[in-house]
């Protein structure tokens, strides 16, 4: 019998799980926390009378995370900013997960995002304006160029008697 991996449950700080993810990357460390999409008001009304809303990404267990690490690396993991304590048992025995109870999560919020991609209200020639978000591009209009299959749209940049191209994630 093969030694299977086994990922630890962690708690997080509170709206942290995706900063946590990606400080333990940067320090070596896989965290993994699924991500549903939900579409939710935004309190305005649009044009045509009818409440605006967004598609948003949320956690699908606010406050929890997967991190595949050894017992040694434990204590890294538990250092890291946004990262709260580990889940134990009634035991005092940390929670652990198998890893195809982990991949099984994981493939099917791959499903899902493809079924939600071929979904996608983008279409090559849209307008559309960045969210506020969006950094250096917030706010600006821009015309949807090409939408491919991961979640990235190809846009262009209104500019001065040209367009830019840029890649963005689409609805994350």
């Amino acid at each position: 019998m093969r030694d299977e991996k086994k990922w630890y449950v962690v708690l997080t700080e509170p709206q942290q799980e995706i900063l946590a993810v990606w400080r333990l990357h940067q320090a070596g460390h896989e965290l993994f926390t699924p991500i549903i999409r939900k579409r939710v008001k935004t309190g305005r009304m649009g044009r045509n009378g009818q409440k605006v809303t967004k598609i948003v990404a949320r956690p699908m267990f606010p406050g929890y995370g997967f991190v595949q690490a050894g017992q040694d690396a434990l204590a890294i993991v538990l250092a890291t900013r946004g990262v709260s304590r580990v889940l134990y048992d009634v035991y005092q025995n940390p929670v652990l997960l198998p890893d195809a109870a982990v991949r099984a999560v994981f493939s099917r919020q791959i499903q899902q995002q493809h079924e939600w991609l071929q979904t996608s209200q983008f279409k090559s020639g849209d307008k559309v304006r960045i969210e506020p978000d969006g950094g250096v591009y917030a706010g600006m209009l821009a015309t949807v160029d090409k939408v491919d299959g991961k979640g990235r749209v190809e846009i262009l940049l209104g500019m001065i008697r040209h367009s830019l191209p840029a890649d963005m994630v689409a609805a994350a």
